[in-house]
């Protein structure tokens, strides 16, 4: 925006960081701007870069704008500090081409209050915790008072516990039982059954509609660069409005904070077009990322099948779609031929066709049929290059149409990634058309009560529902079940990544679906199933046009890869990773390195004797400098082959430091455990699958970005660790370093890979079944009954190191698919007639291995 004038608002008495109320003075000079900018000459209204303190008494929110046209909010980094937890930041009132930039929100007195759980009593009901320290008491008046008014159990980084019910409902008063302590009972006994002393419990004070920023009627507004710390309700929310966007914001855990907002990050009703949001960063709030809703009209007195009177302004040529929640019936569509104002926000409307509606009540209880507006149904959303992390509920609920999802990462959510719904028990939003879902990235989403319970749990959830059968006037939530109409239409889902627990993707009431080439694999630390479940990959049920392309799996690339295969007299040692920019240094410093140690299993290899005097150190080729590596909370995986040849502690890998908490290191314990730690005594040990001493293992350690020491995933031989855990379950914060392998370790080493994101477990066995192709350059010297099965992924043919007598392949249910006894030896099998899956392999009656059949 090309502004030809300023206002300074610190010429109106807004001043900043002197703890006066600035609520007058940014008002006046709001109103300066607002009396002055038009679209062909916009206004810059200035901040200074400052605390600016805002003491509202009442309202919904602390500031308003009304009716702007080309104003630029330029915060220029000003923090707006509200002094009233039950009011919002900013309401704008039917502003356009308006930007709000630079600036960030948060409160002297937080709108929730968190604490430390010190006793748990699930059979009585109840459990007690202690409120840190700068929280506010939970029987301060803006708790006592909210409208609504919960607690959650939370994890360190913000999430919700995994097992937990995701809304802890406020029974009881508290009760204090010591210092800052308080008692919190009256609770369902199922509900507290995963709580454990040393949880985090936090209890919001929750006032809907006070919003950090609520958009109301506006068209072209942009939010840039706004970061948002806490609200008494939602964050972004829109009605009524129409080309609005979210670039670059944040809403942001605050360090030492379990929660952000309390309600929605964003939340749009009935827009015409968008939002756009891109490049933002929504984490720790207490309701979905985003919620988005067609606009609803209630149906207030039907006078012929064609005319009818509705609550809440409806215009010519708004196309209405009309629903029967009770049988989950499509009543059928028509546009709005005239409309004659009542009065009392009261429509007498004509329809362009005869709707047949059967079914109306003056309290619009959910029973009764629905009209929603089609054509405020924010459309041409885009929601692009954005990390959704460590909250409640979804990621995203659309229940609206035409929009493109991706490039985003949706993590540690405690329900559905994105789940496509309408509300019928809320009686809002309705039908999706034309949702496409490409490259995005689910890791953990799905884990909390309702998502264990519930039939069509998923990463990605789309499903349509009617209401529940028990259910009347007197009624208050009648509940759900899905229909038999294929609501939904035209749902794309594309090249996505789904680390998923219990199902990956569940489909269903789709007239229309693509979904192609996603790769799906469940997660080993998967805590959702009981004994008795299996995981499902993708369920697709009640819909047509289908068309389905499974993702043609290959081996995972890594950044870096070190065979460590080369002959002593080899000058260099190569990194076929993709990032040929890293070389590998050796060090001996008094330590003993052999490169070209020929070792009669695996052919070349090196062979380390060191004790604190050498290591392999990963360095920028261009320079010799240390490469340091993933630091901070960046995802990663390693993995390598290691023959120990002691019983002693030795360290595999030494990554950061050394400030305590800032080390990422991966050791052997002296009975063989493999160990992680962050030098600050936070561990997670792989107990239940030492290393085997004189043989070799293969060892992989996965991390999720942005997560916390026990998030690490440890495997041996290609299986996931039931690891144990020890310290606390802090953030993963590597410093910048240096990566150094085996700085203590006695034996022979080979095959290094380092991955710049976490492999799922059907990627870390395939890495470790790729071990006879990269371990064995040189020589193939096995035991007598070993033969090994490649390659792992075939389309065509497998082959076997030494002839074979007795074939038998069998799918992941048991099926016998191929058959052959007492034959005459092989050496191959065509496999080309099989469908693409996972397969097991047993040949010689004795030795059962898995390969991946691909197009």
């Amino acid at each position: 925006m090309n502004t030809t004038q300023t206002i300074l608002v610190s010429d109106y008495g807004a001043v900043v960081n002197d703890g006066n109320d600035d609520i007058a003075g940014i008002t006046a000079a709001i109103n300066a701007a607002v009396n002055i900018g038009t679209t062909a000459n916009p206004v810059r209204l200035l901040f200074d870069d400052g605390i600016y303190d805002l003491m509202p008494s009442s309202g919904s929110h602390s500031l308003n704008m009304t009716d702007a046209t080309g104003v630029l909010w330029d915060g220029q980094g000003a923090e707006f500090l509200i002094h009233n937890p039950i009011v919002g930041f900013l309401r704008l009132l039917r502003c356009t081409n308006t930007i709000i930039k630079d600036l960030s929100v948060d409160y002297s007195t937080l709108p929730f209050t968190q604490g430390k759980i010190t006793n748990v009593d699930a059979a009585n009901g109840f459990f007690e915790f202690v409120v840190d320290d700068n929280f506010p008491l939970p029987v301060e008046s803006h708790f006592t008072n909210a409208p609504q008014r919960w607690g959650m159990i939370k994890n360190t980084k913000g999430g919700i516990k995994e097992g937990t019910r995701n809304l802890i409902p406020h029974n009881r008063f508290f009760e204090l039982v010591g210092t800052r302590t308080y008692k919190y009972g009256n609770q369902n006994s199922n509900d507290l059954s995963k709580v454990e002393v040393g949880d985090y419990f936090v209890h919001i004070a929750r006032y809907n509609g006070s919003t950090i920023i609520l958009n109301d009627g506006g068209k072209n507004l942009s939010y840039v660069n706004v970061t948002g710390y806490a609200s008494p309700a939602g964050s972004f929310n829109a009605r009524n409005s129409q080309e609005w966007n979210i670039i670059n914001c944040s809403i942001k855990l605050k360090e030492g904070r379990l929660n952000s907002s309390n309600a929605d990050a964003i939340h749009v009703s009935g827009g015409k077009i968008g939002p756009w949001v891109e490049n933002s960063l929504f984490e720790g709030f207490a309701d979905d990322c985003m919620n988005l809703k067609y606009t609803k009209r209630q149906i207030k007195e039907v006078h012929s099948p064609t005319q009818i009177t509705v609550q809440f302004l409806t215009e010519v040529n708004d196309n209405l779609e009309f629903y029967n929640p009770r049988d989950g019936v499509f009543l059928g569509s028509a546009t709005v031929t005239n409309v004659q104002n009542l009065g009392g926000n009261l429509f007498k409307i004509t329809l362009s066709s005869p709707i047949n509606i059967t079914n109306v009540d003056a309290t619009d209880h959910q029973l009764t049929d629905k009209a929603y507006i089609e054509t405020k149904s924010n459309e041409s959303f885009i929601f692009r290059n954005n990390i959704v992390r460590n909250s409640r509920r979804y990621g995203i609920l659309i229940q609206s149409k035409y929009a493109i999802i991706e490039n985003n990462l949706f993590q540690n959510l405690s329900g559905s990634g994105i789940r496509i719904e309408n509300g019928v028990d809320w009686g809002e939003g309705f039908r999706a058309d034309n949702i496409e879902i490409r490259n995005n990235r689910f890791e953990n989403c799905g884990y909390d009560t309702d998502y264990i319970n519930s039939s069509n749990s998923a990463s990605i959830s789309v499903d349509f529902a009617k209401l529940g059968t028990t259910c009347n006037l007197s009624t208050t939530w009648c509940g759900t079940t899905s229909t038999s109409w294929q609501a939904h239409s035209n749902i794309r889902i594309i090249d996505n990544t789904i680390l998923y627990n219990k199902r990956g993707v569940y489909l269903k009431n789709i007239n229309g679906v693509s979904f192609t080439d996603n790769f799906i694999c469940h997660r080993d630390e998967d805590i959702t199933l009981t004994g008795s479940e299996t995981p499902i990959q993708q369920t697709i049920l009640n819909s047509s046009n289908i068309n389905v392309v499974d993702f043609n799996a290959t081996l995972p690339q890594p950044n870096i890869q070190f065979l460590l295969n080369e002959e002593a007299s080899a000058t260099n040692i190569e990194n076929s990773g993709t990032n040929t920019g890293v070389g590998i240094e050796t060090i001996n410093n008094g330590g003993q390195i052999t490169q070209g140690f020929f070792d009669t299993k695996v052919g070349y290899a090196f062979r380390i004797n060191t004790d604190g005097d050498g290591q392999l150190r990963f360095i920028n080729s261009s320079d010799s400098s240390p490469f340091s590596g993933p630091i901070s909370g960046q995802a990663r995986t390693y993995s390598f082959w290691v023959k120990p040849e002691q019983s002693i502690f030795q360290t595999l890998l030494y990554s950061g430091g050394p400030a305590q908490g800032e080390v990422f290191s991966v050791q052997m314990q002296s009975n063989g455990v493999v160990r992680v730690t962050d030098n600050n005594q936070n561990i997670v040990r792989m107990e239940d699958m030492p290393l085997n001493i004189g043989d070799w293992n293969h060892v992989a350690i996965t991390v999720p970005e942005n997560n916390s020491i026990f998030s690490v995933q440890l495997y041996k031989n290609g299986v996931a660790s039931s690891e144990t855990h020890s310290g606390n379950d802090n953030l993963i914060n590597t410093a910048s370093n240096t990566v150094d392998l085996f700085p203590r370790f006695n034996g022979t080493v080979s095959d290094i890979r380092y991955f710049d994101y976490q492999l799922c477990g059907s990627e870390v066995e395939s890495v470790f079944f790729d071990r006879q192709v990269t371990l064995s350059t040189h020589v193939l010297d096995r035991k007598n009954t070993e033969v090994v099965v490649y390659p792992t992924f075939v389309s065509n043919t497998l082959y076997f190191s030494e002839p074979v007598t007795s074939i038998k392949v069998v799918n992941l249910l048991g099926k016998v698919l191929i058959s052959k006894e007492d034959m005459n030896p092989v050496n191959e099998l065509e496999v080309a007639s099989l469908p693409s899956d996972l397969y097991l392999i047993r040949v010689n009656n004795n030795q059962t291995v898995k390969f991946i059949k691909t197009n």
